[in-house]
């Protein structure tokens, strides 16, 4: 039977978290904060803008998975 080893010093289990993927993440928000103010200045709809979300989100997953291939 496996033993439970969750942060008990295993190598194996060490999760590693990647900086690049937490950098698109905060510049996803900042976009999505700056979207939100050119949304209201030019009078988008909801979904003209949560397109204009999906398109910068793919795009920065294309390029991250670029950069890890």
């Amino acid at each position: 039977m496996p033993r439970d080893t969750r942060g008990r010093g295993n190598p194996r289990i060490l999760i590693s978290v990647d900086t690049g993927l937490i950098l698109l993440v905060f510049l996803a928000l900042l976009f999505a904060w700056l979207l939100n103010k050119v949304r209201r200045f030019f009078r988008l709809s909801p979904v003209a803008y949560g397109g204009v979300m999906v398109v910068f989100v793919v795009a920065m997953l294309l390029i991250w998975g670029q950069q890890h291939s």
